[in-house]
């Protein structure tokens, strides 16, 4: 095993192959896509939510600067969307996935963000699908929310709207927004 393979592979990678009797892994398919999902990279929409590579300096202790890059923390989700009735295999940041669950799900993410937070092309198919659904279907899911929240009652709904209000203005920036 050559000694750059060695900084990539951990000790619990090395012992488990060697404990299933596999090859030792790749450096190109640790922390990636899964094997089986290779062949249609091209076609999964990333949601970045304005993240990019950043670089920076890092300085030695012989004072010489070396360039690094910084990388988003990017995950691979199945999504569902309720307005296409379909889940979407999608590369995200944790970002986005944190305005997903903010905004209350991955259609209403899609209708709420600019096209500036959203520049994959597949993404923005994906964008354009979700807001011609909205146009159609839009009214029909408000109105089965509607019925789903009378069925609670009115005394339910006031006191979850209460407690939204206390655990936004405990959390300070109005973060935490998830009832």
């Amino acid at each position: 095993m050559s000694k750059d393979l060695r900084k990539y592979l951990t000790p619990k990678i090395i012992a488990r192959a060697v404990a299933n009797n596999e090859p030792l892994v790749s450096t190109d398919k640790l922390g990636s896509l899964p094997y089986a999902m290779t062949p249609y990279r091209s076609i999964i929409p990333t949601f970045m939510h304005g993240k990019k590579i950043t670089f920076t300096d890092k300085q030695t202790e012989s004072n010489n600067r070396v360039r690094r890059a910084i990388f988003p923390n990017t995950i691979y989700r199945f999504v569902y969307s309720r307005l296409l009735d379909m889940n979407i295999y999608v590369r995200m940041t944790t970002t986005a996935l944190y305005q997903m669950e903010r905004r209350g799900g991955f259609d209403e993410y899609l209708l709420t963000i600019g096209k500036s937070k959203c520049d994959d092309d597949k993404a923005l198919f994906y964008k354009r699908l979700v807001e011609e659904a909205f146009a159609k279907k839009g009214k029909e899911v408000q109105a089965k929310d509607a019925d789903l929240v009378s069925g609670y009652g009115e005394e339910y709904v006031s006191t979850v709207k209460e407690l939204q209000r206390k655990f936004t203005s405990l959390s300070g920036k109005g973060k935490g927004n998830y009832l």
